[in-house]
């Protein structure tokens, strides 16, 4: 019998076929396939944090592809609370263990998805995923990762749609950006917004303040991506500086993994220098602005840029949808997914 395929982390594909997720994305966009390939197929969404675009893009995306989605809000009145640890006594608040619930689960369904952001208070936990890693442990039926502490990589394959619809981005240059924020976020969106720009042969910023690094094990496949890409890689604590050239400016707030927890500095000053504004923006090449949604205004960018014709966000998001499809089909119906591609994917490159 086969090993299963999930879709959990960037890292755990070849790069070739993460692109190819990319090329399939764009052509079910451009075409949806007429036929119902997920006809039949039931999909637990389950979700142990808010959410508005990966929920309803992957609703959407089984609906439209004939499945049903089941949306489960876990341990906040939609099921019981969850365990993961093995071995515990379960005199705590969750009434329910993984390794029950995840089984019964891949008895109903086809697939599961999971959405589980880290607790906040040790990296060395958080980084391990333990809800993610149970699902992936005990499920009989196919994993997605709808966001955990290390990655988010459906919202990669919709970052790199956008910008292959409006450059080719091999060559060109991305900037990460991190941005003001009133608590520590997890570095999720981050870490994976720079390894696919990485894996697509894009040269690489990271304009962080001192303190604010991304995991070394991120950073290792980073630069490993741009160096066999032949592409460069440039961490700075200058955020004026690092905006020259840039095709592309991605801003995302994440909490430090030095002082781990802990909120981000609140002065002015501080939210000034890091904040997307337009004057930094028009120092760079005519830049695509994306940002993965919800945001705060005025805090991680400014009006100026997110209503400005720099901002694609809102492509950006319609395109979880498509993205959220080509998983789908890779997972449960991959000659469907494979025939969706021609052998040149539909691409637009206006700029």
């Amino acid at each position: 019998m086969s090993a299963l395929r999930h879709f959990v982390h960037l890292r755990d594909r070849a790069p070739e076929e993460i692109l190819r997720l990319v090329d399939a994305a764009l052509a079910l966009k451009a075409a949806p396939p007429a036929a119902r390939p997920l006809a039949g197929k039931s999909l637990a969404f389950c979700f142990m944090n808010p959410s508005l675009r990966t929920q309803v893009s992957f609703a959407a995306a089984t609906h439209s592809l004939g499945g049903l989605p089941i949306t489960l809000n876990m341990g906040s009145g939609g099921t019981w609370g969850m365990e993961a640890a093995e071995g515990v006594v379960m005199d705590g608040t969750a009434a329910e263990h993984l390794k029950e619930a995840v089984p019964v689960l891949g008895r109903y369904c086809a697939a599961v998805a999971l959405r589980s952001f880290p607790a906040g208070k040790s990296w060395a936990e958080d980084k391990a995923e333990p809800h993610l890693s149970a699902f992936r442990r005990w499920s009989t039926v196919p994993v997605i990762n709808m966001e955990s502490a290390t990655g988010h990589p459906c919202q990669a394959l919709a970052d790199l749609m956008t910008i292959q619809e409006r450059m080719a981005p091999r060559g060109k240059n991305f900037l990460l950006t991190w941005a003001p924020h009133i608590k520590a976020l997890p570095t999720a969106v981050a870490d994976s917004a720079v390894e696919i720009a990485a894996l697509a042969g894009m040269n690489v910023t990271i304009a962080r303040p001192e303190g604010w690094d991304l995991d070394a094990d991120v950073m290792a496949r980073v630069r490993a991506s741009c160096a066999a890409n032949g592409a460069r890689l440039t961490v700075t604590d200058d955020p004026a500086a690092a905006y020259a050239g840039q095709h592309v400016v991605y801003a995302k707030s994440w909490g430090s993994l030095r002082d781990y927890g802990a909120p981000p500095p609140s002065d002015a000053a501080f939210r000034a220098k890091w904040m997307v504004d337009a004057a930094k923006m028009r120092r760079a090449a005519d830049p695509l602005f994306l940002h993965c949604l919800p945001v705060r205004r005025n805090l991680v960018v400014a009006d100026e840029v997110l209503d400005g014709p720099w901002s694609a966000v809102i492509d950006e998001a319609e395109n979880r949808l498509h993205a959220a499809k080509a998983v789908l089909l890779d997972l449960l119906a991959p000659e469907t997914a494979a025939s969706a591609v021609p052998p040149a994917a539909p691409r637009r490159h206006p700029r």
